[in-house]
């Protein structure tokens, strides 16, 4: 093969790989980058399942607090679970009584239910109905004579169109469709020219140029 036609050969791979390292750290990849999970211990972290589950959990002192619910409905009552742990050993705490309560954007603040369940540590809350917008939970553990405040931010109330859901569906099968192409595109022109470099045959002006 002649000195040039590898030089050639060489700038195209580069461009290739170059191509198909950007479709996987630019868009194609981005809408399952999962966002910044920051595991300090003031910072609450909230996590949101595929299913629609959402946990927050934070620490508060020696303990941590963790709140999970499904995705909230406006104008009607929801159900959540509370569970309290010590946070070095992740041991249910039992010997606390807690309080819930949710603070609207306008600072009308409204209490939840809280019924004690028959494991140590663990609660079921009942959010009241409330209109849809974003929302502040406080978790107020009241144990050995003091009271620590567990708050969440950015508590979403909203409703989710089927419309909505289905056109996020459709768009993450278009992109892992397209990105199966990238890919089956990159691979094809790497053996291409792997076949064409071992058969020790020259390339043609027009394929690499192509």
């Amino acid at each position: 093969m002649k000195l040039k036609n590898i030089f050639r050969l060489h700038n195209l791979l580069s461009a290739l790989l170059a191509a198909f390292a950007l479709a996987f750290s630019g868009g194609v990849m981005q809408p399952f980058a999962h966002g910044d999970e920051d595991h300090g211990e003031a910072k609450p972290k909230t996590e949101t399942t595929d299913k629609g589950g959402v946990s927050h959990t934070t620490r508060v002192g020696d303990l941590e607090v963790m709140l999970k619910h499904e995705r909230l409905i406006p104008d009607a009552g929801n159900m959540a679970r509370f569970f309290v742990t010590l946070y070095k050993t992740n041991e249910a705490f039992a010997d606390v009584a807690p309080a819930i309560e949710i603070e609207a954007a306008n600072g009308v603040v409204t209490q939840a239910t809280i019924e004690k369940s028959d494991a140590a540590g663990s609660f079921t809350v009942k959010l009241p109905a409330l209109a849809e917008g974003t929302y502040l939970i406080r978790a107020k553990l009241t144990h050995g004579g003091e009271t620590d405040t567990a708050t969440f931010s950015g508590i979403e109330i909203a409703r989710q169109s089927v419309a909505n859901a289905s056109g996020s569906s459709w768009t993450q099968t278009a992109l892992m469709i397209m990105l199966f192409l990238v890919a089956l595109a990159f691979f094809g022109g790497l053996a291409y020219f792997a076949r064409r470099v071992f058969s020790n045959k020259p390339i043609r002006e027009d394929a690499v140029s192509a």
